[in-house]
């Protein structure tokens, strides 16, 4: 995975104290991370391709001037003004995401995600669409495990949303990548399995 986020020109040691004693820049860093996974899961080749310059531009550059702007008019630690960065980088990120998510192609997006092991399978019945999820519960997982749904719900947008249990199946925009959120391991897999995550096609 190519994940530019944590090559930053924020040093390694300043890195190392910030996490160590600053709940804030933790929580959102965590948030950034967070924000990068939903982003790359849903934009295009094209639109990732062009977006990963970006960031790295960012990381690189424009979060140090970004930072020492707020300790300079804000009166912000250093560690406090970083944070403050990763959450409104994370907010540009959520709208780059909201962008791709907005184009998916309802026709595409029937079909297998995953593999033979693990997948997601959205079939078009009339108006709705029938759901099916099979994986090996996750690493945590026994090895003989196994999770499975089945269920038929409406497409809203880009995401399919379930009420019992409570859970969404979304989209990307580029059709490659069905995300299952949110879906209770007990009411599916069991404590120690899981079938949250990106499936890809």
């Amino acid at each position: 995975l190519l994940f530019p986020c944590r090559a930053f020109a924020l040093s390694n040691a300043d890195y190392e104290k910030f996490t160590q004693e600053s709940p804030a820049f933790v929580q959102a860093e965590e948030r950034l991370d967070a924000a990068w996974d939903a982003y790359s899961a849903a934009a295009s080749r094209e639109e990732f391709a062009k977006v990963v310059k970006e960031q790295r531009e960012w990381n690189k550059k424009k979060r140090d001037s970004e930072a020492a702007g707020l300790v300079k008019s804000a009166g912000l630690s250093r560690a406090d003004a970083y944070a403050r960065t990763a959450v409104e980088r994370a907010g540009v990120l959520d709208g780059y995401t909201k962008k791709s998510l907005s184009v998916v192609n309802h026709k595409d997006i029937a079909g297998t995600y995953g593999t033979k092991k693990d997948y997601v399978t959205v079939t078009r019945k009339g108006d709705a669409y029938a759901v099916r999820i099979h994986t090996a519960g996750g690493e945590k997982a026994p090895d003989d495990w196994e999770c499975q749904f089945e269920g038929e719900t409406t497409l809203e947008g880009n995401v399919l949303s379930f009420k019992e249990p409570a859970f969404t199946v979304t989209i990307s925009a580029n059709g490659s990548v069905a995300t299952v959120a949110d879906l209770p391991n007990n009411e599916v897999c069991g404590i120690r399995g899981t079938a949250n995550g990106n499936f890809r096609r």
